[in-house]
């Protein structure tokens, strides 16, 4: 099988924003397990095992957006109750 590169990138960009988002956005739990389904969808991709990246990479998506709105919203709350 071969690897595919646009999938490959694809996860090499929300493995970036996973983890800018587990720092920024102080989501670490959500981040961490975003930037790790991230990982394993780059390297299934790169073993050519298009179905389980494309899986894969879809909860690393899930995660990373779920967690960045969660620590945006806890940002907004906190400054709106302070």
């Amino acid at each position: 099988m071969q690897p595919d590169q646009e999938l490959q990138q694809q996860a090499k960009t929300w493995l970036a924003l996973s983890i800018v988002s587990s720092v920024f956005c102080l989501s670490l739990g959500l981040g961490i397990g975003g930037a790790i389904f991230c990982y394993l969808a780059q390297q299934a991709a790169a073993q050519g095992l298009r179905d389980d990246a494309q899986a894969k990479l879809k909860w690393g998506k899930i995660l990373t957006v779920v967690g960045s709105a969660l620590g945006v919203l806890t940002a907004i709350l906190t400054l709106i109750f302070r």
